[in-house]
C-alpha cells in the first residue's frame, strides 16, 4: 500500500472513531448511563461501531417497554395438555415446544436434571403465562432459567458450602470476599462475628501459607426447615506455610449454616478445622 493510501486508510478509521465517540454521547443524552465499548483497547473502529448500533437499537426497542404473554409472542401455537400426553410421546412434544420457542429467539434452560415431563409441564403451564418483553433484535435471545422459578435449594447448598471451601482454601484464585456468601453477621466458634471480621480473620489464615492441598470434602447431610438450612461434612487439607517449608495438615467433622434471604442462601453460622474464627 502506498503512503497516500495508509494515510486515507488511517483518516477513514480517525473518522469511524469520531462517529463512535458521537454515537456514545447520543446514547448518554437520550437513555442515560456512560457506554463503555467490550474490554479491547485495539477494538477495530468499524466493530465498535456495530456494538454502538446494537445497543442503540436495544434501548429504542427497550424504552416502548411493551410486554405480551410468551404464548402470544410465539404466535399462540396449538400445544398438547400435559396430562394427555403418553411418557412414551413426552420428549418428542417437549422438542416441538422448544423448536417453536427457538425460532422466536427464547430458550428455557435448567442448572440441574428436570425430568422431560416436568420441563413441558413448566414451559405449557407456566412460562407460556409469563409477560415478556415484545422485543425483536437480530442476535439476540431470551433465556429463561427453569431454576428461577422452582429453586434447587440442595443444589444451591452444596455448591454455596463446595465454593466456600475452594475459595479460602486456593491460593492461585484471586482473594474475592464478595464471593464467600456471608450474611452480614457469623457465627463461629468464637461468638458472634460481623462480615468484615470473618473476611479479615480468613484473609490472615491464607496469608499466613504458602499454598493449600485439599485431599477430601464431602458434604454428609443437608437439613432445610423454610429459610434455614444445615450442612454436615467432612474435611482433611494441608497447608505449607508462608515462611517455611513446613506443612501442617487439618482435618475433621466441618460444617455450616445458612439462612435463605433475597433468594440466596448465605452462610450464617462456620466450623472448620483449622480456620481461627
Amino acid at each position: 500500500m502506498s503512503e497516500p493510501e495508509e494515510e486515507k486508510g488511517e483518516e477513514h478509521f480517525d473518522d469511524l472513531r469520531l462517529e463512535n465517540e458521537i454515537k456514545k454521547i447520543k446514547l448518554s443524552l437520550e437513555h442515560g448511563g456512560n457506554y463503555i465499548s467490550p474490554t479491547e483497547e485495539n477494538l477495530p473502529p468499524e466493530i465498535e461501531s456495530q456494538w454502538l448500533d446494537y445497543i442503540k437499537q436495544f434501548e429504542e426497542e427497550l424504552a416502548k417497554r411493551k410486554r405480551i404473554l410468551v404464548y402470544n409472542l410465539i404466535g399462540r401455537p396449538f400445544y398438547k395438555l400435559n396430562n394427555n400426553i403418553p411418557d412414551s410421546d413426552i420428549k418428542e412434544e417437549l422438542n416441538k415446544v422448544r423448536d417453536v420457542l427457538h425460532r422466536h429467539a427464547i430458550t428455557v434452560d435448567t442448572i440441574c436434571p428436570v425430568s422431560d415431563r416436568e420441563l413441558y409441564r413448566f414451559i405449557t403451564e407456566e412460562l407460556f403465562r409469563e409477560e415478556t418483553n415484545d422485543m425483536h433484535i437480530e442476535g439476540m435471545t431470551t433465556c429463561f432459567i427453569y431454576e428461577e422459578y422452582h429453586p434447587n435449594h440442595e443444589y444451591d447448598i452444596r455448591s454455596r458450602c463446595t465454593e466456600f471451601i475452594n475459595h479460602i482454601l486456593d491460593k492461585k484464585r484471586e482473594w474475592a470476599p464478595d464471593y464467600l456468601g456471608l450474611a452480614h453477621e457469623v457465627i463461629s466458634n468464637s461468638g458472634k462475628l460481623t462480615n468484615k471480621e470473618v473476611i479479615s480473620k480468613i484473609a490472615h489464615f491464607r496469608d499466613a501459607f504458602r499454598s493449600f492441598t485439599i485431599t477430601d470434602f464431602t458434604i454428609l447431610s443437608i437439613s432445610i426447615n423454610e429459610h434455614t438450612a444445615e450442612a454436615e461434612c467432612t474435611i482433611h487439607y494441608a497447608g505449607v506455610l508462608e515462611d517455611a517449608d513446613e506443612k501442617m495438615e487439618f482435618s475433621g467433622d466441618a460444617g455450616f449454616s445458612l439462612v435463605y434471604t433475597s433468594k440466596l442462601w448465605v452462610i450464617s453460622k462456620i466450623d472448620i478445622p483449622g480456620v481461627p474464627l
